[in-house]
């Protein structure tokens, strides 16, 4: 690969490539000074011209927070003895509650709220195995609810 600033356009192609086979939506590469962030967009989000679809998403009215993970493993909403989910969309939650769990083999890392809000919705469904930075959760910050 490139070793200065500039970059090839077959080396972005061979790296949407990678994230693409791995099932990455995103990547993030940094150095002094310098972020750059890919991310892929399923063919349903785009069409046919490459454009952005006619009908995407709309943008949410409020400010929302993404709750992302910290490391790579299989998302449980519920502890893994129980069948009650840890939280559910429209459950107000505060800094630091349990949310869900990475599971990795047999270690289940805590998935906990970075700030009070309110949970809008998974963005992951359970079961689902993520990488790290994986977007899994939105919540509205308690300062827009």
């Amino acid at each position: 690969m490139t070793q200065g600033k500039e970059l090839q356009i077959s080396e972005l192609r061979q790296i949407t490539g990678w994230l693409e086979t791995a099932g990455i939506g995103f990547i993030e590469i940094g150095g002094k000074g310098t972020l750059v962030r890919l991310t892929l967009e399923s063919e349903g989000e785009r069409d046919g011209e490459g454009g952005v679809a006619a009908n995407p998403q709309p943008a949410p009215s409020v400010r929302q927070v993404q709750v992302i993970a910290s490391s790579p493993g299989v998302l449980l909403t519920c502890h893994p003895m129980r069948s009650t989910p840890f939280v559910e969309p429209g459950a107000q939650v505060r800094q630091g509650d349990v949310l869900g769990l990475l599971r990795i083999a047999e270690l289940c890392l805590p998935v906990a709220a970075p700030c009070d809000g309110v949970v809008v919705t998974w963005l992951v469904d359970p079961g689902a195995t993520v990488g790290y930075g994986t977007a899994l959760m939105n919540l509205a910050p308690a300062g827009n609810i």
